[in-house]
């Protein structure tokens, strides 16, 4: 291209000569100032295409501004349609320039004319080109191949822009999710990016300067829509700030940095309560003075994959994984060889929770264009051949930053791609789907750990029984005391949750034969003495075992009217349940009533909870050995109905209710009689269920065929107690 430019440089001189002077400094700050936007500092391509714009209409038969234009479209993807136009022009008008054909055949291919492209490239190699030239070229052409190929069968899946209010008109990319999908934390490029526009040593620049990465929070709203996102205190600087990763338990962010002393390097910040710490670079030998700048860590803990252009790779980015080491820091640093990198580049790795399937981002492989999205799954402890996630979640845009969901249900990435709701400045979109083919297999549990009904911080250390490794420890949320672990199969586990203050509890969780996703809620509660709280009636086997026994549906549920009861009144309905009709439980689905501002909200509904034969009592106990119960100070409210389950627990239970608010005012006769942990339940047709199961079927007030359609998602969501 050096030829061309000066040719058409000598060209620009000529023509601009004949110009009245007050028109040549115009357009020499025209192209000072696009040459400062295409510059590799500030790479802002839209700026300089604006330029270049204004250039090519004032000087329309001048090649090197249609060449420099189709440059910048290359970056645009709004404008990609364009560059055909533009190389065609410039084609014409200098049919000797090789470079112009090369991007001729890349214009081409990057609007999926893959015959055009295939012919054009073959052309540009008869020239004799330089010998990189000639690689960029036969690789350009197998990209073509792949296209067509991939192109003929579309994936079947379900692509969304993520939309308002986390996408805008700017950049945003390198999404990051929490294992329960309530949070997602992404990089963005925009108004909102501190330090506004700035020039390539982060000096504030207003008229030519662009905006620095920074990271941004948004939270998953009760009606499934997210919030308004948030810079995060301690995060952002001046400087570059990217998302990279967050730990499975939710408890640490890694992120990128660059300085005007370094490539870009990981760092890593911790959450305590409800802040993060300030930034510190990840201990050990994964950061070098060559550019690393995505990360992911499994499950365990135990190993950081991550792309570095570090030296002794196969070329360009590859991929790596630590080892972490007793001391905290990462060793042992591994190439992952052949099998996933390649000459091209590797970026954007994502390992699921079940520490099998590994996603990334390659210019290499079978891409047909740019970055695209693979997959590999690790069978017989190696990575199998990575597969390309198909077209149209992979186009010949850039596209990557992929992250699943623990279920395999849903997929977060980023594209630059103007499909799908995009607008070509960076988005993010969700695929549903998140994988094609075999679903992830893991055990995802969570919840909340108490001390005396307040939430703690405490230790959770889970060993393998086969042969006591550990995995972890992890810690629950100092402010929240929410925790969230997750397990492969494979293997039986023992849960050991300690706190200071409160001793230690053990649970075993057998999930050796596993065979499908399972999310396992269950809290936790702590307390002085040894005294075991009786809301852990159920233990994390028990809960398992739960999942499946959703599988038939009572008779009674198979009609329900609209029907309201008196609470005070044990006969039968007296009048339609129209007001229940427009109750929104939405807000506590997924909650734990052990959370009292939760069992406040659900108490303010109270007795417009209706159902036919529908009817609630008062757990007072709930015991394997039964005789050691003792319940002499609750007799005068009646002798309590005592029913042995088949889980091997015995019941006990006093009043019948048809209301929330009468069973409410029993239970705080029990709690002023020192039953503190009395609590409610609900009962049809006899079947027992917990007020938690009971919310995430909208207390029953649908029809039989709603129901039957959302019955696999109410047995892998639903709370247990």
């Amino acid at each position: 291209m050096k030829k061309i430019i000066s040719l058409l440089t000598l060209i620009t001189l000529l023509s601009t000569g004949l110009k009245a002077q007050n028109k040549k400094e115009s357009i020499d700050e025209l192209n000072e100032s696009a040459e400062f936007y295409m510059s590799s500092e500030i790479e802002d391509y839209a700026r300089a295409y604006d330029c270049y714009d204004k250039l090519d209409k004032r000087d329309p038969s001048n090649p090197y501004y249609k060449y420099q234009k189709g440059m910048c479209a290359f970056h645009l993807p709004d404008k990609k349609q364009e560059t055909v136009t533009l190389f065609e022009a410039v084609y014409k008008m200098e049919p000797k320039e090789t470079s112009v054909l090369l991007n001729l055949g890349k214009a081409y291919h990057i609007n999926y004319r893959f015959d055009d492209a295939i012919k054009t490239f073959n052309q540009f190699l008869s020239t004799n080109p330089s010998d990189a030239d000639k690689l960029q070229a036969e690789k350009l052409i197998k990209n073509s191949e792949y296209g067509k190929n991939v192109t003929q069968e579309m994936l079947q899946a379900d692509i969304k822009n993520l939309g308002s209010p986390v996408n805008t008109t700017y950049q945003e990319y390198s999404p990051i999710i929490s294992a329960d999908e309530s949070l997602i934390i992404y990089t963005y490029r925009g108004p909102k990016s501190t330090g506004g526009l700035m020039t390539g040593k982060f000096k504030a620049d207003p008229n030519k300067g662009t905006y620095y990465e920074d990271i941004l929070m948004s939270k998953r709203n009760s009606d499934s829509t997210w919030s308004e996102p948030q810079t995060i205190p301690n995060i952002n600087t001046k400087q570059n700030e990217s998302a990279l990763a967050l730990s499975p338990d939710g408890q640490t962010l890694y992120t990128y940095r660059s300085t005007e002393q370094d490539s870009g390097d990981i760092y890593e910040s911790h959450l305590e309560g409800d802040s993060w710490t300030i930034p510190t670079r990840v201990k050990g030998d994964v950061n070098t003075n060559y550019w690393e700048g995505s990360c992911s860590v499994t499950a365990d803990g135990k190993y950081l994959y991550f792309s570095s252009e570090r030296k002794g790779g196969l070329g360009g980015r590859d991929l790596y994984i630590a080892e972490k080491a007793d001391d905290g820091s990462w060793k042992n640093i591994q190439n992952l060889g052949d099998k996933i990198n390649t000459p091209d580049d590797e970026d954007a790795p994502f390992i699921h929770p079940d520490g099998l399937t590994l996603f990334f981002s390659s210019k290499g492989h079978n891409s047909i264009g740019d970055y695209d999205i693979f997959y590999t799954i690790k069978k017989e402890n190696a990575w199998i051949d990575p597969l390309n996630m198909g077209y149209p979640l992979n186009t010949t845009d850039d596209d990557r930053f992929y992250v699943m969901n623990a279920s395999g249900q849903k997929g977060y990435f980023s594209s630059n791609r103007v499909s799908n709701g995009g607008n070509g400045s960076s988005d993010i979109f969700t695929v549903t789907p998140g994988i094609l083919g075999e679903k992830p297999v893991l055990a995802m549990v969570l919840g909340y750990v108490y001390g005396n009904d307040k939430a703690i911080t405490a230790q959770i250390e889970i060993t393998k029984k086969s042969n006591g490794e550990k995995v972890g420890p992890f810690t629950s949320n100092i402010k929240t005391g929410k925790y969230l672990v997750a397990l492969s199969p494979g293997e039986n586990y023992t849960f050991h949750i300690r706190s200071a203050d409160f001793g230690e509890i053990t649970e075993d969780l057998d999930i050796a034969k596993l065979t499908k996703f399972v999310e396992l809620r269950k809290d936790f509660h702590m307390v002085k003495d040894g005294y075991i709280d009786p809301h852990n009636v159920k233990n994390l086997n028990d809960i398992l075992a739960g999942l499946d026994t959703l599988t038939s549906i009572p008779d009674s549920i198979k009609s329900i009217p609209n029907t309201v009861v008196n609470p005070s009144d044990n006969a039968t309905p007296k009048q339609p349940c129209d007001e229940f009709k427009t109750l929104d439980f939405s807000t506590l689905k997924g909650k734990s009533l052990n959370d009292i501002n939760a069992y406040r909200k659900l108490l303010a509904i109270g007795d417009k909870i209706c159902a036919d034969k529908m009817t609630f009592k008062v757990q007072i106990g709930a015991y394997r050995h039964p005789e050691n119960y003792k319940y002499e100070k609750l007799k005068e409210y009646g002798t309590p109905e005592t029913i042995s389950y088949p889980d091997g627990i015995t019941r006990f239970t006093q009043g019948q209710f048809y209301g929330i608010k009468g069973a409410e005012e029993q239970r705080q006769k029990a709690i002023r009689k020192g039953q503190k942990d009395a609590w409610i339940v609900g009962f049809i047709d006899g079947k027992r269920y917990t007020l938690e199961e009971l919310i995430m079927v909208d207390f029953y007030n649908k029809n039989i065929s709603q129901f039957n359609e959302n019955i696999q998602e109410l047995k892998d969501y639903i709370t247990y107690k």
